[in-house]
């Protein structure tokens, strides 16, 4: 059962709370943890997305502890959404709060996103974020302007890893093996591109889940 849990995000516009959900492992002890973040409120993204509660669900099974949480403006959650501009600072807030739980190893707490998630997984990096590694899920690098971020990625030392269908409308393989070339900066770089599926990744919730547990583990 997930405890519904609220932490604050510093935001340069001023400190909201925003809304998640915690999900522990039933091992006892310290566990290692992970942020999962969801795609675009527009498209009706949210943190009770269907491959997010699968994903939480297989990596309560891994003994992961799991924080799913809503990006300001969305939701329960305090503030505005930006499309953006701060909520890379949301990821920052969550990865805080996870890491500081009794329950988790705050050295080993890593973030996951899938499509505008996973995009905002990438600018926190940017940003200065450190975690254990990051999965980012379909990153919709053709509908922002990636350039200038690239470089400031480039010099995170989180370990990157990607996933993508074969057939993803909004991140096609060209694009983002583009991005990963100038956002490698040295550090590990793997892309996995699963057959027969696009953006939204259908039917293919729970082999998801399991390559990003992989990557975790890596």
């Amino acid at each position: 059962m997930a405890e519904r849990v609220t932490f604050v995000s510093e935001r340069p516009s001023g400190n909201i709370e925003l809304e998640g959900l915690l999900s522990l492992p039933d091992k006892g002890g310290e566990s290692p943890g992970v942020v999962l973040c969801h795609p675009h409120p527009a498209g009706g993204g949210g943190m009770t997305v269907g491959l997010l509660e699968t994903m939480e669900f297989r990596m309560n099974k891994a003994g992961l502890a799991v924080l799913r949480f809503n990006f300001g403006g969305v939701g329960g959650s305090g503030g505005t959404f930006t499309d953006g501009l701060e909520e890379p600072g949301d990821v920052a807030g969550a990865y805080d709060f996870l890491s500081s739980r009794s329950e988790v190893d705050s050295a080993d707490v890593g973030i996951s996103g899938w499509s505008f998630g996973a995009w905002m997984c990438l600018l926190a990096l940017a940003e200065g974020l450190g975690a254990r590694a990051c999965v980012a899920i379909a990153p919709p690098l053709m509908l922002y302007d990636w350039n200038p971020y690239a470089t400031l990625v480039a010099a995170s030392p989180v370990a990157r890893h990607y996933i993508i269908g074969a057939n993803d409308q909004f991140c096609p393989l060209d694009f983002l093996e583009a991005f990963v070339r100038e956002a490698s900066g040295g550090q590990e770089q793997d892309i996995m591109v699963m057959p027969s599926t696009d953006h939204y990744l259908m039917g293919r919730e729970d082999m998801v889940a399991e390559l990003v547990i992989e990557d975790l583990n890596k």
